[in-house]
C-alpha cells in the first residue's frame, strides 16, 4: 500500500524536523529555556508513534516486511 509507506515517511521527516528545531533551540537558547526538552519530547512521542504505526501495519498486513536473500 503506497498511503502506508507515505505516513512512515512523513513520520520520519517529521522526526528529523523536530531533531533539528532541538538543535537550533539548544544552540540558540544556551539553555536559558525549555524548548530544546519540549522539542526533543515530541521526538521521542513521534518514534513511539512511528514504532506503533509499523507493528500495527505489519500485523494487519498492509506492510509485508522481508527479511536480507541469502
Amino acid at each position: 500500500m503506497w498511503w502506508a509507506k507515505a505516513v512512515v515517511i512523513v513520520i520520519l521527516l517529521a522526526i528529523l524536523f523536530v531533531l533539528f528545531r532541538g538543535l537550533f533551540f539548544l544552540v540558540k537558547d544556551q539553555g536559558d529555556s525549555k524548548r530544546t526538552v519540549n522539542s526533543l519530547t515530541w521526538r521521542v512521542g513521534l518514534s513511539a508513534l512511528l514504532l506503533l504505526v509499523l507493528i500495527l501495519s505489519i500485523k494487519f498486513g498492509i506492510l509485508v516486511p522481508h527479511g536480507v536473500a541469502g
